[in-house]
Protein backbone atom coordinates (compact mmCIF):
# COMPACT_ATOMS: atom_id res chain seq x y z
CA UNK A 1 0.00 0.00 0.00
CA UNK A 2 1.32 3.42 -0.95
CA UNK A 3 2.38 5.70 1.89
CA UNK A 4 1.07 8.64 -0.16
CA UNK A 5 -2.57 9.70 -0.56
CA UNK A 6 -2.16 11.42 -3.94
CA UNK A 7 0.61 9.40 -5.58
CA UNK A 8 1.74 5.88 -6.28
CA UNK A 9 5.47 5.34 -6.77
CA UNK A 10 6.97 2.24 -8.36
CA UNK A 11 10.62 1.74 -9.29
CA UNK A 12 11.90 -0.90 -11.70
CA UNK A 13 14.78 -1.11 -14.17
CA UNK A 14 16.17 2.23 -12.97
CA UNK A 15 12.89 3.97 -13.88
CA UNK A 16 10.49 5.57 -11.40
CA UNK A 17 6.80 5.59 -12.34
CA UNK A 18 5.11 8.35 -10.36
CA UNK A 19 1.33 8.19 -10.80
CA UNK A 20 -1.30 10.70 -9.68
CA UNK A 21 -3.71 8.32 -7.97
CA UNK A 22 -7.01 10.10 -7.22
CA UNK A 23 -8.96 9.49 -10.45
CA UNK A 24 -12.40 9.90 -8.89
CA UNK A 25 -11.43 13.45 -7.85
CA UNK A 26 -9.78 14.15 -11.24
CA UNK A 27 -6.40 14.17 -9.49
CA UNK A 28 -6.95 17.71 -8.26
CA UNK A 29 -4.12 19.42 -6.40
CA UNK A 30 -5.31 19.35 -2.81
CA UNK A 31 -3.32 20.32 0.27
CA UNK A 32 -2.25 16.69 0.56
CA UNK A 33 -0.93 16.87 -3.01
CA UNK A 34 1.26 19.87 -2.19
CA UNK A 35 2.50 18.28 1.05
CA UNK A 36 3.38 15.02 -0.71
CA UNK A 37 4.87 16.40 -3.94
CA UNK A 38 8.16 17.60 -2.40
CA UNK A 39 8.34 14.47 -0.24
CA UNK A 40 7.97 12.03 -3.13
CA UNK A 41 10.37 14.01 -5.35
CA UNK A 42 12.94 14.02 -2.55
CA UNK A 43 12.50 10.25 -2.22
CA UNK A 44 13.09 9.89 -5.96
CA UNK A 45 16.10 12.20 -5.94
CA UNK A 46 17.75 10.31 -3.07
CA UNK A 47 17.26 6.93 -4.70
CA UNK A 48 20.60 6.34 -6.43
CA UNK A 49 19.09 3.59 -8.61
CA UNK A 50 16.66 5.94 -10.41
CA UNK A 51 17.83 7.33 -13.75
CA UNK A 52 14.53 8.48 -15.31
CA UNK A 53 11.04 9.37 -14.07
CA UNK A 54 7.63 9.01 -15.71
CA UNK A 55 4.92 11.30 -14.34
CA UNK A 56 1.48 9.99 -15.33
CA UNK A 57 -1.97 9.73 -13.80
CA UNK A 58 -4.93 7.42 -13.40
CA UNK A 59 -8.45 7.96 -14.65
CA UNK A 60 -10.00 9.95 -17.48
CA UNK A 61 -8.05 13.16 -16.88
CA UNK A 62 -4.41 13.82 -16.08
CA UNK A 63 -5.23 16.54 -13.54
CA UNK A 64 -7.99 19.13 -13.19
CA UNK A 65 -5.68 21.60 -11.47
CA UNK A 66 -5.85 23.32 -8.13
CA UNK A 67 -8.48 22.41 -5.55
CA UNK A 68 -9.40 25.99 -4.68
CA UNK A 69 -11.50 24.93 -1.70
CA UNK A 70 -8.30 23.86 0.04
CA UNK A 71 -6.66 27.26 -0.33
CA UNK A 72 -8.73 29.89 1.44
CA UNK A 73 -6.70 32.65 3.00
CA UNK A 74 -8.01 31.81 6.44
CA UNK A 75 -9.65 35.15 7.23
CA UNK A 76 -13.28 34.49 6.17
CA UNK A 77 -14.52 33.67 9.67
CA UNK A 78 -12.50 36.27 11.58
CA UNK A 79 -14.50 39.26 12.88
CA UNK A 80 -13.90 42.41 10.83
CA UNK A 81 -12.31 44.27 13.74
CA UNK A 82 -9.72 41.51 14.14
CA UNK A 83 -8.93 40.75 10.51
CA UNK A 84 -5.43 41.56 9.25
CA UNK A 85 -5.20 44.41 6.76
CA UNK A 86 -4.94 43.87 3.02
CA UNK A 87 -1.16 44.24 3.01
CA UNK A 88 -0.72 41.43 5.53
CA UNK A 89 -3.17 39.15 3.74
CA UNK A 90 -1.40 39.91 0.46
CA UNK A 91 1.99 39.15 1.97
CA UNK A 92 0.72 35.82 3.27
CA UNK A 93 -0.65 34.91 -0.17
CA UNK A 94 2.70 35.88 -1.68
CA UNK A 95 4.47 33.42 0.62
CA UNK A 96 2.01 30.65 -0.28
CA UNK A 97 2.56 31.26 -4.01
CA UNK A 98 6.33 31.20 -3.55
CA UNK A 99 6.08 27.93 -1.65
CA UNK A 100 4.00 26.26 -4.38
CA UNK A 101 6.31 27.64 -7.08
CA UNK A 102 9.23 26.03 -5.27
CA UNK A 103 7.53 22.64 -5.20
CA UNK A 104 6.91 22.77 -8.96
CA UNK A 105 10.49 23.87 -9.60
CA UNK A 106 11.74 20.76 -7.80
CA UNK A 107 10.84 18.77 -10.93
CA UNK A 108 13.54 20.73 -12.75
CA UNK A 109 16.08 20.32 -9.97
CA UNK A 110 16.01 16.58 -9.34
CA UNK A 111 18.78 14.61 -11.05
CA UNK A 112 16.69 12.38 -13.29
CA UNK A 113 14.84 13.60 -16.38
CA UNK A 114 11.06 13.64 -15.94
CA UNK A 115 8.74 12.52 -18.73
CA UNK A 116 5.13 13.73 -18.38
CA UNK A 117 2.52 11.43 -19.96
CA UNK A 118 -0.79 13.30 -20.30
CA UNK A 119 -4.24 11.92 -21.03
CA UNK A 120 -7.47 13.89 -20.88
CA UNK A 121 -7.46 17.29 -19.25
CA UNK A 122 -4.29 19.03 -18.12
CA UNK A 123 -5.75 22.13 -16.55
CA UNK A 124 -4.48 25.11 -14.56
CA UNK A 125 -1.88 24.02 -12.02
CA UNK A 126 -1.38 20.76 -13.93
CA UNK A 127 0.00 22.77 -16.84
CA UNK A 128 2.40 24.45 -14.41
CA UNK A 129 3.44 20.95 -13.38
CA UNK A 130 4.20 19.55 -16.82
CA UNK A 131 6.01 22.66 -18.08
CA UNK A 132 8.63 21.92 -15.39
CA UNK A 133 9.15 18.41 -16.81
CA UNK A 134 11.86 17.57 -19.35
CA UNK A 135 9.72 15.79 -21.94
CA UNK A 136 5.96 15.76 -22.51
CA UNK A 137 3.87 13.14 -24.31
CA UNK A 138 0.10 13.09 -24.88
CA UNK A 139 -2.68 10.74 -25.88
CA UNK A 140 -4.93 11.95 -28.70
CA UNK A 141 -7.78 13.03 -26.38
CA UNK A 142 -5.52 15.19 -24.21
CA UNK A 143 -6.09 18.92 -23.91
CA UNK A 144 -4.26 21.74 -22.14
CA UNK A 145 -5.72 24.87 -20.60
CA UNK A 146 -4.42 27.92 -18.74
CA UNK A 147 -7.56 27.85 -16.64
CA UNK A 148 -6.82 30.65 -14.20
CA UNK A 149 -8.25 33.48 -16.34
CA UNK A 150 -11.60 31.64 -16.37
CA UNK A 151 -11.81 31.99 -12.58
CA UNK A 152 -10.68 35.61 -12.52
CA UNK A 153 -6.99 35.32 -11.73
CA UNK A 154 -3.60 35.13 -13.40
CA UNK A 155 -1.65 31.88 -13.41
CA UNK A 156 1.02 32.18 -10.73
CA UNK A 157 2.89 28.88 -10.23
CA UNK A 158 5.09 28.69 -13.34
CA UNK A 159 3.13 28.43 -16.59
CA UNK A 160 3.57 32.08 -17.59
CA UNK A 161 7.33 31.80 -17.08
CA UNK A 162 8.03 28.39 -18.62
CA UNK A 163 5.44 27.98 -21.37
CA UNK A 164 6.74 30.82 -23.62
CA UNK A 165 10.12 29.05 -23.60
CA UNK A 166 8.40 25.94 -24.94
CA UNK A 167 5.76 27.26 -27.39
CA UNK A 168 5.56 30.55 -29.33
CA UNK A 169 4.96 33.55 -27.08
CA UNK A 170 1.96 34.75 -29.09
CA UNK A 171 0.19 31.40 -28.72
CA UNK A 172 0.95 31.28 -25.00
CA UNK A 173 -0.54 34.78 -24.54
CA UNK A 174 -3.63 33.79 -26.53
CA UNK A 175 -4.15 30.81 -24.25
CA UNK A 176 -3.52 32.88 -21.11
CA UNK A 177 -5.92 35.67 -22.11
CA UNK A 178 -8.74 33.42 -23.31
CA UNK A 179 -8.46 30.27 -21.20
CA UNK A 180 -9.21 28.17 -24.29
CA UNK A 181 -8.27 24.53 -24.67
CA UNK A 182 -5.27 23.47 -26.71
CA UNK A 183 -5.94 20.02 -28.16
CA UNK A 184 -3.30 17.33 -28.57
CA UNK A 185 -2.55 17.90 -32.26
CA UNK A 186 -2.04 21.61 -31.70
CA UNK A 187 0.10 20.86 -28.67
CA UNK A 188 2.39 18.72 -30.82
CA UNK A 189 2.46 21.29 -33.64
CA UNK A 190 3.37 24.01 -31.12
CA UNK A 191 6.09 21.96 -29.46
CA UNK A 192 4.40 21.51 -26.10
CA UNK A 193 4.48 17.72 -26.50
CA UNK A 194 6.92 15.56 -28.44
CA UNK A 195 4.41 13.00 -29.68
CA UNK A 196 0.70 12.13 -29.61
CA UNK A 197 -0.51 8.54 -29.23
CA UNK A 198 -3.77 6.78 -30.05
CA UNK A 199 -4.38 5.68 -26.47
CA UNK A 200 -3.09 6.12 -22.95
CA UNK A 201 -1.78 2.57 -23.10
CA UNK A 202 0.27 3.35 -26.23
CA UNK A 203 1.55 6.57 -24.65
CA UNK A 204 2.66 4.85 -21.44
CA UNK A 205 4.37 2.11 -23.42
CA UNK A 206 6.28 4.78 -25.37
CA UNK A 207 7.08 6.69 -22.18
CA UNK A 208 8.53 3.58 -20.55
CA UNK A 209 10.58 2.72 -23.64
CA UNK A 210 11.95 6.28 -23.69
CA UNK A 211 12.71 6.23 -19.95
CA UNK A 212 14.42 2.85 -20.20
CA UNK A 213 16.53 4.12 -23.09
CA UNK A 214 17.60 7.15 -21.03
CA UNK A 215 18.37 4.82 -18.12
CA UNK A 216 20.95 2.97 -20.22
CA UNK A 217 23.10 6.11 -20.51
CA UNK A 218 25.68 7.39 -18.04
CA UNK A 219 23.67 8.76 -15.08
CA UNK A 220 26.36 11.37 -14.45
CA UNK A 221 26.17 12.58 -18.05
CA UNK A 222 22.36 12.63 -17.99
CA UNK A 223 22.36 14.72 -14.83
CA UNK A 224 24.89 17.04 -16.44
CA UNK A 225 22.75 17.43 -19.54
CA UNK A 226 19.69 18.32 -17.47
CA UNK A 227 21.57 20.86 -15.35
CA UNK A 228 23.29 22.43 -18.36
CA UNK A 229 20.17 22.72 -20.51
CA UNK A 230 18.16 24.28 -17.68
CA UNK A 231 20.96 26.73 -16.89
CA UNK A 232 21.38 27.66 -20.57
CA UNK A 233 17.66 28.32 -20.92
CA UNK A 234 17.83 30.96 -18.18
CA UNK A 235 21.23 32.59 -18.85
CA UNK A 236 23.26 34.21 -21.61
CA UNK A 237 25.31 32.16 -24.05
CA UNK A 238 28.59 33.34 -22.50
CA UNK A 239 27.48 32.51 -18.95
CA UNK A 240 26.12 29.15 -20.10
CA UNK A 241 29.34 28.23 -21.89
CA UNK A 242 31.30 29.09 -18.76
CA UNK A 243 28.96 26.97 -16.61
CA UNK A 244 29.29 24.14 -19.12
CA UNK A 245 33.08 24.24 -18.93
CA UNK A 246 33.04 24.31 -15.13
CA UNK A 247 30.59 21.38 -14.98
CA UNK A 248 32.67 19.33 -17.40
CA UNK A 249 35.82 20.05 -15.44
CA UNK A 250 34.22 19.01 -12.17
CA UNK A 251 31.93 16.11 -13.13
CA UNK A 252 33.11 14.56 -16.39
CA UNK A 253 33.36 10.84 -15.66
CA UNK A 254 36.32 9.31 -17.45
CA UNK A 255 35.20 5.90 -16.18
CA UNK A 256 31.74 6.27 -17.74
CA UNK A 257 33.23 7.52 -21.01
CA UNK A 258 35.56 4.54 -21.19
CA UNK A 259 32.72 2.12 -20.43
CA UNK A 260 30.43 3.72 -23.04
CA UNK A 261 33.07 3.53 -25.77
CA UNK A 262 34.13 0.00 -24.83
CA UNK A 263 30.52 -1.18 -24.86
CA UNK A 264 30.01 0.29 -28.32
CA UNK A 265 33.11 -1.46 -29.67
CA UNK A 266 32.08 -4.74 -28.05
CA UNK A 267 28.48 -4.30 -29.20
CA UNK A 268 26.98 -4.76 -25.75
CA UNK A 269 24.97 -2.67 -23.31
CA UNK A 270 27.06 -0.37 -21.15
CA UNK A 271 27.08 -1.04 -17.39
CA UNK A 272 27.36 2.16 -15.37
CA UNK A 273 27.72 2.36 -11.61
CA UNK A 274 24.82 3.85 -9.69
CA UNK A 275 25.06 7.33 -8.23
CA UNK A 276 26.31 7.77 -4.65
CA UNK A 277 23.69 7.48 -1.92
CA UNK A 278 23.17 10.74 -0.03
CA UNK A 279 21.27 10.64 3.25
CA UNK A 280 19.45 13.53 4.83
CA UNK A 281 21.52 15.43 7.36
CA UNK A 282 19.07 14.55 10.14
CA UNK A 283 18.97 10.87 9.14
CA UNK A 284 21.03 8.46 11.24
Amino acid sequence: MSKYKCFELKVANNVANLVLSRPDELNTMTRDFWVELPEVLDEINRNSEIRAVILSSSGKHFCAGMDLNAFSNGVENIPDDKKPDHARVGEALYRVAKELQGYISTLEKIRAPVIAAVQGGCVGGALDLITACDIRLASKEAFFCIQEINIGMAADVGTLQRLPRIIPDSKMREMAYTGRKMLADEAKESGLVSNVYESQEDMLKAANELAEDIATKSPVAIYGLKALMNYSRDHSIDDSLDFNALWSGAMLSQKDMAEAMTAQMEKRDAAFNKMVDVKKFNEK
